[in-house]
């Protein structure tokens, strides 16, 4: 079930870029941040409700010996959404498929550095084919001094994203255990909605720019939903998979991205485009099959 989750939470999360286009003509990315986090907590409130899940008799003694954890991700998170909204105001709606790449190099390196996991040759490659198809998609067949010139900063900030979000999610892995999923991501986004609202409160940004429309405010409501019950689903799904596998199976949502940006807003697509998706897809298969690397006898 942990990869089916993971699938859901790929076809949530492919939304992103959709549901900031529409906010964006009403609130600045800062407060679509708060929003998204705020209104996520609500969604996880309610789930909670309704499937009567209680608090952990020891979920103070917890918070008190693991809160660190939960803190973490949730800096991690607030920075991750920051910089990947700024981008997305600006750029594609797909164009926050770049963060899944860098997500996966983040997590590769914390499951081979950290967790001492390894990685056969065959992982390897289909990790490389999947950051290279990411990667094809994104370039875009854009010219290198273009490329290195103002259109540098997109990918940087979705780069940086990616980072942040692989954080995230090492640190949902290391909290797993000594948390409920709810109450762990109910923490986690709280605290990050607050400390979110923080911004656009200093700004003086806190209202939207003119009333919002209908779509704006399906868009919010349906954010705060991926939120919160995708990274809900997400958490649940950590614990039942390799780790080296969450990022690489949340990036079949770049797929999706990007038919969500030719539906809704006519974005255009290139041969780099299809050459990259064939490129991640065999990178998905790969890591897939292949088989897990032989110890070494004494």
């Amino acid at each position: 079930m942990g990869y089916v989750y993971l699938l859901i939470v790929a076809f949530l999360f492919s939304f992103g870029g959709t549901s900031v286009k529409l906010i964006k003509p009403y609130f600045n990315p800062y407060m679509i941040t708060f929003m998204r986090f705020f209104v996520g907590v609500l969604w996880l409130i309610g789930l909670k409700a309704v499937t009567r899940r209680h608090t952990r008799k020891d979920f103070k003694a917890q918070l008190r010996a693991h809160g660190g954890w939960l803190i973490f991700g949730a800096v991690a998170k607030l920075l991750s959404y920051i910089t990947e909204n700024v981008a997305l105001s600006v750029g594609v709606s797909y164009g926050n498929i770049l963060t899944q790449p860098a997500q996966i190099i983040m997590l590769t390196l914390l499951s081979v550095l950290v967790l001492r996991e390894k990685m056969s040759s065959e992982k390897w490659v289909g990790m490389g084919l999947c950051i290279g198809g990411i990667l094809l998609i994104s370039w875009n067949g854009l010219p290198l001094d273009a490329l290195l010139g103002e259109n540098l900063t997109l990918p940087l900030l979705y780069v940086i994203s990616g980072f942040f979000n692989g954080l995230l999610v090492f640190a949902q892995k290391k909290a797993a255990p000594h948390f409920d999923i709810l109450d762990s991501n109910l923490v986690m986004f709280s605290l990050a909605a607050v400390l979110a609202f923080l911004i656009p409160a200093a700004q003086g940004q806190v209202l939207p720019a003119a009333a919002p429309n209908f779509a704006c405010v399906a868009a919010i409501i349906w954010f705060g939903f991926v939120t919160g019950i995708g990274y809900f689903l997400n958490a649940k799904a950590i614990p039942l998979v390799p780790f080296r596998m969450v990022a690489p199976l949340q990036s079949t949502m770049v797929f999706l991205a990007i038919a969500w940006g030719i539906l809704f807003f006519q974005e255009p697509i290139s041969v780099w485009i299809v050459g990259g998706t064939v490129l991640f897809v065999v990178g998905i298969v790969m890591m897939q099959w292949a088989k897990a690397p032989k110890e070494k006898e004494a």
